[in-house]
Parts: C-alpha cells; structure tokens; sequence
C-alpha cells in the first residue's frame, strides 16, 4: 500500500505515526543529481557571484532543480536550512517535468522577518523548535519572497525565507504564511456526515499524536477508514482545511481498495478546524465526510462508530 503526504513542511521530518499501514511511494531514485562542473581554470576556485537580488537566488534554484543538480541546489540553500540533510544525503525527489519559474512575478513582502514571524507560518512548529530559528536568525538579515511553489519533495509553500549567508542571499525554507480567520468556524462549511460508514469508521477526538515534543500549537484526531467499503475509490484524501494538513491513502492499481481499514492523523488548528474526508474515482473526486473541530465551545462533532 502507499502514502502520499503533503504537510507544507521538509521532507525529513522526524514525526512518526501519521498513517496506518501504509509505506511510503517510492518517488526519489538513488541517484542524487548530476554532478556539479569542475572548476574552471583560473587562479583561484569559481564562487558564486555577490548579489543583492534575493530573487536571482530563487531563480538559481529553479536552475538546479531543472537540471537534477542536487550539488548545485545545495549551493543556493542555507547551511541552516532544515533542508540541508535531505539534500546531502541524496534524498531530493526531483520532478518529472522542468518547473517553470518566472522571476518577475516574485514579490519581496518582507525585508526584515523575525524569528517569531517565521513560527507563524504553516506546519512552522513541525520543522522549527524556536532555539534552531533564534540562532538562525541571529545577526543575519532576512527576506520573504512570494514566488512560484518550491518544486521537489523538500517542502510545499509559495513563501521563501531567504537569509544572508557570507554575503550572498540563500534559500533558508520555503512555507506558506498563515492566513487563519479571527473565527475559523465563519468559514465552515456545511457538515456531511458518513452514516452509513462507506469510508469512514470514525474520527477519534482524543487521540493525541506523539511529536516528541516538537509540536505544541495544534490539536489532533484520528480519522479511522472502514474495513468494508460502500463504496469504490481508489484513494482517500483527508485533510484539515484550517491548519492546512493533507494525507492521501491509497492501495495503488492492483489494491483498488488497499486504504480500508487503515487510519490517517491529522493536525487542526487550536482555534478551530473542519476534517474533510473525499473519495477519488477515475478523477471524480466526492466529499464523504466532513466535519467540525470547534474548542471555543467546547464540542466537536461525534461521528458514531461502526458499533453504534
């Protein structure tokens, strides 16, 4: 069976536990990149070229992406990048089709971000614990860029930090900014509950995720899939539309069926959330569950068990 997970954070993330019974798709090959030129035959090694653009460093990415050129990628990340061990132990999932990035369409929207900023952002608590962000920070200038969504397995997002590093302007992380409403709950929708349990058995309000401690911003459930299906799909996609949490579960071609009875965890906002659970068939996608996490008042929605 497979996983696929989008959590708006880097890919080596150590939380363990998020779904049941699933391994994850096999994506990357074990060939890094190309490697990087040899140096060419001056007096002294070639280095990168000063800029004051954070945004040629953003395009150099791109360049290295585009190229499968893990070596060159590690050259325009920060050494305090979370992205730095994924990359140096040749774990970068390259995309199948060079990505398009267009540098005039970027935007500074920041010039001088703060370590407490940096926290706000999306699924910022799974990746950053506030020392590594404090020291990254620390008497380094920074940058927000809004661009294109960083394209490989690294991270998901349209925010890039970039930090200042011996002069020249690096890739620090790329996430996405928070945009939560005062009141999540004004911006439900309406709930749709799977009676008949066609996928979903039920949602377990009380689990509690183990993240070893790095994770203390947000509430969590389990959502449990029925071990008999009502209905066919070839996938089940559950997600948190608040904290913005998304988990695929899926049995692959020869498992049409290969999520029942499995579970997937998912992250809510502490101030309000909506689980939506959807059904994929042949590129149809249905909303079968969905329901509402609202601590302002206490209660959340029950989903009766399989049991009841």
């Amino acid at each position: 069976m497979r996983r696929r997970t989008y959590l708006h954070l880097a890919g080596a993330l150590g939380v363990t536990g998020l779904s049941g019974c699933l391994t994850t798709d096999d994506n990357s090959s074990g060939d890094p990149g190309t490697a990087s030129p040899e140096p060419s035959e001056t007096d002294s090694p070639t280095e990168t070229t000063e800029t004051d653009d954070p945004v040629a460093t953003i395009e150099a990415y791109f360049e290295a992406v585009s190229a499968g050129d893990a070596d060159a990628l590690r050259e325009t990340v920060h050494d305090e990048s979370p992205y730095v061990p994924t990359i140096d132990a040749g774990e970068v999932t390259f995309p199948d089709s060079p990505p398009a990035f267009d540098p005039d369409t970027a935007e500074t929207v920041d010039s001088d971000p703060t370590p407490a900023e940096i926290r706000e952002f999306e699924a910022a608590g799974f990746v950053f614990d506030d020392g590594e962000l404090n020291d990254a920070f620390t008497d380094r200038s920074g940058v927000l860029v809004e661009a294109a969504s960083e394209p490989t397995n690294l991270s998901m997002g349209e925010t890039w930090v970039l930090l200042r590093e011996s002069g020249e302007w690096r890739v620090f992380w790329v996430g996405t900014r928070p945009n939560v409403p005062d009141e999540p709950s004004e911006v439900f929708d309406p709930e749709i509950v799977d009676t008949e349990h066609d996928v979903v058995a039920e949602v377990d309000w009380e689990y509690d995720q183990d993240t070893d401690g790095a994770v203390s911003n947000v509430e969590w459930a389990q959502v449990v899939m029925t071990d008999t299906p009502g209905i066919e799909a070839e996938a089940i996609r559950v997600e948190s539309t608040i904290e913005g949490w998304e988990t695929e579960l899926s049995g692959g071609d020869d498992e049409p069926d290969g999520w029942a009875g499995t579970w997937a965890n998912v992250a809510l906002h502490e101030d309000g959330d909506q689980i939506v659970v959807t059904a994929i068939s042949n590129g149809t996608e249905t909303v079968v569950h969905r329901v509402h996490y609202e601590p302002a008042t206490g209660s959340e929605t029950s989903t009766p068990t399989e049991t009841e």
